[in-house]
């Protein structure tokens, strides 16, 4: 679903030529106003370094300080909220995670519209997930996961960091495109699932790949392919769910910057624009990789369109495995 790969190098050529914000363009954003990014969960985080280093960033290209506010609560909810009530002015950024997708899916009475309330900035970064496996299961591949769980009808199990959660989402997608019947259970964290994992508790589960690649290196699970819908440089040997025999599946850990929606279209440029210059930068290329996510750094448009996109494969998602709405 998000094949970006022809648009982020058309992007990455644009940045490339983008030294820095003219003194007019800076000066687009009301310079009598902190200018902060919200992230709506705890700090310490990947959302919360993440933010810091965007932060840090986009200071020193705006010649001004850019702080991080940490409003967690309600699964994002709460710094959401409080970036659609903030100045349209582009004082306030809200940098949230594929959560933002989600939520919509999962619950029916949010107190904003995210396609509506907010203006896409762009899609910051992206990364795979990655399908692990018990590593005293006999398969060496997907391939054989598909055949051996087909085999073996509601005796696999997958495990998740909870109900709700992106893993769990991203797992149930794979249960809808493979038709397998797998069965989940829920843990309490991602650590708690893949020492359950590890442990012969469960079969499978879908993490994030910069632990799942060292977990799978070091021989204590088997990694099985990614998740996003295009092989990754971060781990390039390993092949995707879809061209391992799962057609269309396509899922990610991602990163997204709004503002509110009344925003003035040249602000919401300039930021853009900073931040599409400050992802295909060299050394942020290099911090990114650290935490296994790559680079997207697209336009508005296309942020906004694949926010949307999501937003359509996880109510459908939930729909079709049954997961309760909120």
């Amino acid at each position: 679903m998000h094949a970006l790969k022809k648009t982020l190098v058309l992007w990455g050529v644009a940045a490339a030529m983008v030294s820095g914000l003219s003194v007019a363009q800076a000066q687009e954003i009301d310079s009598r106003k902190q200018i902060r990014i919200i992230v709506p969960y705890s700090a310490g985080g990947t959302s919360d370094i993440l933010g810091r280093k965007l932060a840090d960033e986009l200071g020193t290209r705006l010649k001004r300080p850019v702080i991080v506010e940490n409003k967690a609560g309600a699964g994002g909810s709460i710094g959401t909220e409080a970036t659609v009530r903030s100045d349209p002015d582009g004082t306030t950024i809200l940098l949230h995670s594929g959560a933002i997708a989600t939520e919509p899916a999962l619950k029916s009475k949010l107190p904003y519209d995210v396609t509506k309330d907010l203006t896409a900035v762009t899609t910051v970064v992206e990364g795979p997930f990655a399908l692990l496996v018990n590593k005293d299961m006999p398969v060496s591949n997907l391939k054989e996961f598909l055949e051996y769980a087909k085999a073996h009808p509601g005796e696999v199990n997958f495990g998740t960091p909870g109900v709700g959660t992106s893993v769990h989402l991203a797992s149930e997608l794979f249960k809808v495109k493979s038709g397998l019947n797998l069965v989940h259970v829920p843990y309490k964290g991602a650590s708690a699932a893949l020492t359950g994992l590890m442990g012969g508790e469960i079969q499978m589960v879908i993490d994030p790949l910069a632990t799942a690649k060292r977990y799978s290196e070091d021989g204590r699970v088997k990694g099985l392919a990614l998740t996003t819908a295009q092989r990754s440089d971060l781990w390039p040997d390993m092949p995707t769910v879809a061209e391992s025999g799962v057609p269309d599946y396509s899922s990610a850990v991602w990163y997204g910057l709004y503002v509110p929606s009344a925003t003035p279209e040249k602000v919401v440029e300039t930021l853009n624009k900073a931040f599409v210059d400050i992802v295909h930068s060299d050394n942020m290329k290099s911090w990114l990789s650290n935490q296994g996510l790559e680079p997207v750094g697209n336009s508005p448009k296309e942020a906004d369109e694949y926010l949307k996109a999501d937003i359509a494969q996880w109510k459908e998602v939930v729909k079709k495995a049954g997961i309760p709405v909120q």
